[in-house]
């Protein structure tokens, strides 16, 4: 089947017709799709790619799996209707990713789009998920502005930046580009030990590790900048540049920051240091291959002092970032 003859109302007739298994759709198209439904005739939509997707959020209605097949090393994105009720918003939804992942030329800029359409659908049918971010929260957040848009960003331009930025949408690192990508992780002076999030979290070959010291406050001390204003003067930076400040904004939505609360105005941080480690082959950490079939949702703390023999220094955490395009 070629991508233009399939649409959701064919999909939806051949479930009708019996049809309990994934079906690929055009082989030809630089990001592969499948299309489906199991034994029990729930609708299923998913990507194939060489890369570790990211693992998107839409509702309780769908269930998302990601897993690594065995059999050729590529990864399958599994989207699957646990409510039969939503139907054909489902499969409209799927219509969409498929239309405009079908437009992308390469497999990275297929897989990008894919989680821009399911960002764009979660806001779209999600009321507001403007929350109180929590301080660990808050700090991460910091860390991450300050890293991409005052440390990288001078180097590469924050246009870049914020089209890198793809952890707020549940990618496995915050900074994702064609040749590298940065985990930023906020610490205090007296942090022994890293959170990992997740078995994925560090798994790949282009990754950097950074570490950024992060001092707070509830007083506006020399040297301290509220969070409200650090994320104003990185949304002038994009802008400045001529970046995507639809992008900028989205981000912050999908992480429940809300701009107008002034909570956000009263905490104060102040970055003291960056640290930079290469996450090659021998670096300590929890992959999907080390874990027995079935265990997922991995979380670990990793010892800081284990790290020394994987550091490196600024430059060349930075000047691996040769290519500017994002995945």
């Amino acid at each position: 089947m070629t991508a233009d003859s399939w649409t959701p109302e064919r999909w939806n007739d051949e479930v009708r017709s019996g049809l309990v298994t994934l079906r690929e759709l055009d082989p030809m198209l630089a990001t592969r799709m499948v299309y489906g439904a199991d034994e029990v005739g729930r609708l299923s939509f998913g990507l194939i790619t060489r890369q570790p997707p990211g693992l998107p959020q839409l509702s309780d209605a769908v269930s998302i799996v990601r897993a690594e097949r065995e059999h050729d090393g590529t990864w399958i994105l599994l989207l699957t209707l646990e409510d039969p009720k939503f139907s054909e918003v489902f499969m409209q939804l799927c219509g969409h990713v498929h239309e405009k992942v079908s437009e992308a030329v390469t497999e990275s800029a297929g897989l990008s789009t894919a989680m821009e359409c399911f960002a764009e659908w979660r806001q779209l049918f999600q009321a507001s998920k403007k929350r109180v971010l929590s301080m660990e929260e808050c700090r991460g957040l910091y860390a991450e502005l300050e890293f991409g848009f005052y440390v990288l960003g001078p180097s590469v331009g924050s246009s870049v930046v914020v089209e890198g930025w793809q952890g707020p949408y549940g990618s496995d690192q915050d900074f994702q580009f064609v040749d590298v990508h940065y985990e930023v992780k906020s610490r205090h002076a007296s942090t022994h030990a890293l959170r990992i999030a997740s078995e994925y979290q560090l798994d790949g070959d282009n990754i950097v590790l950074v570490t950024v010291e992060v001092a707070d406050s509830a007083m506006p001390f020399p040297g301290f900048t509220s969070l409200a204003d650090k994320v104003v003067l990185a949304k002038d930076s994009v802008a400045l540049d001529d970046g995507d400040l639809e992008a900028f904004d989205s981000a912050l939505d999908e992480l429940g920051f809300d701009p107008n609360d002034e909570i956000y105005g009263r905490m104060y941080f102040s970055s003291r240091s960056y640290d930079y480690y290469i996450v090659s082959d021998d670096f300590p950490r929890i992959t999907p291959r080390d874990l027995a079939t079935g265990v997922a949702g991995v979380k670990y703390r990793l010892e800081l002092t284990a790290l020394d023999q994987f550091a490196i220094d600024a430059d060349m955490a930075l000047n691996r970032m040769k290519n500017y395009g994002v995945i």
